[in-house]
């Protein structure tokens, strides 16, 4: 005889009944409990709410704007930015993808649109049943504001470790070598790096915890360096905090932070933060 199990049926009426399963009178046709009230229930597996599956793909965009004028001069900044997850057995894939672009316009003059930031990542995490994973990935910066480095490049393989994984909180961590590259800007021909691919390594630390459903915190960092003649050092770090007003909606508020230093572009630091607004499908 199997052991009794408690468990928590949900109709499709809406109701739930708890109570200790009987196992040996049970099948796929009709599940029978003990109610510590009501006694022994027979209840049909047709009237059960089916379980709801997790969707393999999920998706996030947020928007902000940020606008201004002054004696007939205007200007309008705007970030777009897009964040898809594929997760399936042991396979999980990031998508990632923003713009920054700032649009002004002088008194009497006409619309003049400029990008000042983007970026893209590709990242792919391969879970084996050890506890240690594979990962790849590629992230691609876009500054246009740089004097030289205004493209920088970073390539990845390696091994991944899930350290903390729970229902509120998710820590992996991944090491690994790598590839960096930086070109473009004014300065670029006077820099001894800029243009040149160097082979080099990463570590990635992303973390994600959501105390509870309105509310959720992810930080991001990458830490690699370049072996060149002399070792160049490289960090970008993000952090975001989601607040959702409403549990039953995919829409939240945004507050997104990103520090970047890469010792091969110039200026080596920047950094921004923002305050968007996003859905999640």
């Amino acid at each position: 005889m199997s052991q009794a199990e408690t468990v928590t049926l949900e109709l499709l009426n809406g109701d739930s009944v708890t109570g200790t399963i009987v196992e040996e009178l049970s099948n796929n046709q009709e599940k029978v409990l003990d109610h510590p009230q009501l006694g022994r229930l027979t209840i049909l597996t047709s009237s059960l709410k089916p379980k709801q599956t997790a969707p393999a793909w999920r998706t996030s965009m947020t928007a902000g704007l940020i606008g201004n004028e002054k004696d007939g001069d205007s200007s309008l900044s705007t970030t777009i930015s897009v964040e898809s997850k594929y997760k399936k057995g042991r396979n999980n894939l990031l998508l990632k993808a923003g713009l920054n672009t700032s649009q002004s316009r002088d008194n009497g003059e006409p619309l003049e649109i400029e990008t000042q930031k983007g970026l893209a990542e590709v990242r792919y995490d391969y879970n084996m049943s050890s506890g240690i994973g594979l990962f790849a990935l590629t992230d691609y910066n876009y500054d246009g504001k740089n004097d030289s480095g205004v493209n920088s490049l970073l390539s990845g393989i390696g091994l991944a470790k899930p350290v903390i994984q729970n229902k509120t909180t998710e820590l992996v961590v991944a090491i690994g070598p790598s590839m960096q590259w930086t070109n473009g800007g004014d300065e670029c021909g006077k820099d001894p790096y800029c243009g040149n691919a160097y082979a080099g390594g990463t570590f990635t630390t992303d973390l994600s915890w959501q105390p509870s459903k309105m509310f959720k915190l992810e930080l991001n960092n990458k830490l690699s360096a370049a072996f060149t003649p002399d070792i160049k050092p490289a960090n970008n770090f993000k952090a975001r905090f989601k607040f959702y007003p409403s549990i039953y909606s995919g829409l939240f508020t945004s507050l997104q932070y990103n520090l970047i230093y890469q010792s091969m572009s110039t200026p080596e630091v920047n950094n921004s933060a923002s305050l968007q607004l996003g859905a999640d499908f």
